[in-house]
């Protein structure tokens, strides 16, 4: 994948995912995730960011996607 099709997926994520969540330290490793706070439900707001805890996890060598 090259680096401006990276770019444009974070665009286009930004533009229907407008507000952002960090959650972490930098000494435990942070995660941002881009949610809609208005149109998104609770359910689909946890599946996103449970999706990115595990890749947190795989990122610092934890379990295996």
């Amino acid at each position: 994948m090259t680096e401006e099709q990276i770019v444009r997926h974070i665009h286009e994520n930004k533009e229907n995912r407008p507000d952002s969540l960090e959650i972490g330290t930098p000494k435990t490793g942070v995660i941002k995730v881009y949610v809609n706070l208005l149109t998104m439900n609770d359910a689909d707001i946890r599946a996103i960011i449970n999706k990115a805890q595990t890749a947190l996890t795989y990122a610092k060598g934890g379990m295996s996607l």
